[in-house]
């Protein structure tokens, strides 16, 4: 399944059992569930009116005694040329009280990661993108280093604008997932999955914007047949814009897991609270948390965890 940034894991002695072919056994495709709770596919630039466009790189005229009348007047700038190919590294440090996602007796650990990818968008139509997508992750753990991993994500698939309602970004992705770590029972876990979801911006005003997002993400085939399964997700993220450069994010994502080979069904919920600090267009710097219950049917994955700390990170355009 797709895993974006900063990822808690499992514990070794969970992770041993992957080759017993056991019912209950643990879900290292999982891994994504944590620090950063993301949403799906965006356009790299501001091709649509979203939180990337038109807050981001056009200014509101300033406030004036007649906008009752004729509303916020919106100073659009000359389009830049499309920049389609699209390159990131990041870094960063976070505390974690239950890094291996434990029921119960886990241990807090500080872990350092980092991870660098490499996104395109060529236009194929008015309003038809592709999108191919690479990424490699990295985490290293302070204290217990037998939850180092890594991960290798690929993607490729379409991404549309949908005018009709109201600007929406429709996506259709498949994708594949390598987990390797010294731990696992053969020393990495591969995954293929298909994304589809929508996707929408509401602009409320200068500062205010409200995120939602609503994907589905099937797996079609996994090395342990036990760990396939199928998951539904709902994304809320609201920013204020305290400045220009400056912006405080608050979300929520639900994703239910619903497992095709074993009886399991798990309600993921993540809260998150970040501020970013955006310096220059290139460099992002980011603080916060969050806070995540897991509630399964299975008494031995029912969890909570809370992870804070900060990284920065770099995007260019090409």
């Amino acid at each position: 399944m797709r895993c974006l940034f900063y990822c808690p894991v499992v514990l070794f002695a969970w992770l041993a059992t992957l080759t017993s072919g056991g019912a209950q056994q643990p879900d290292p495709t999982r891994l994504g569930e944590g620090v950063r709770p993301l949403g799906g596919p965006r356009l790299l630039d501001g091709r649509v009116s979203d939180e990337f466009g038109v807050t981001d790189e056009n200014d509101f005229a300033p406030e004036s005694p007649g906008d009752d009348d004729i509303g916020q007047q919106l100073i659009l700038k000359d389009a830049e040329k499309e920049r389609w190919l699209n390159a990131q590294a990041d870094t960063f440090t976070f505390w974690a009280d239950n890094p291996a996602n434990l029921s119960k007796g886990g241990d807090e650990d500080v872990f350092w990661g980092g991870q660098v990818s490499l996104g395109a968008q060529p236009r194929l139509a008015e309003r038809l993108y592709l999108d191919a997508f690479v990424s490699q992750q990295m985490y290293r753990y302070d204290n217990n280093s037998f939850l180092d991993y890594e991960y290798l994500q690929a993607s490729l698939g379409l991404i549309y604008s949908e005018p009709r309602l109201s600007d929406s970004i429709l996506f259709l992705q498949g994708q594949f997932g390598r987990t390797t770590g010294d731990n696992f029972g053969n020393g990495s876990l591969n995954s293929f999955s298909i994304l589809s979801g929508i996707q929408k911006t509401v602009l409320f005003d200068r500062r205010n914007s409200l995120y939602l997002n609503l994907m589905g993400d099937w797996d079609v085939a996994s090395d342990v047949n036990n760990l396939e399964h199928a998951e539904y997700i709902a994304d809320l993220t609201y920013r204020f814009k305290i400045m220009r450069d400056l912006v405080l994010s608050a979300s929520y994502r639900f994703t239910l897991f619903d497992y095709y080979n074993v009886d399991r069904t798990d309600g993921l919920n993540i809260l998150g609270l970040y501020l970013n600090y955006a310096p220059y267009k290139w460099m992002n710097v980011y603080a916060g948390g969050t806070f995540n219950l897991n509630d399964s049917n299975i008494d031995a994955f029912d969890y909570n965890a809370t992870n804070l700390g900060g990284g920065v990170g770099i995007q260019i355009h090409f």
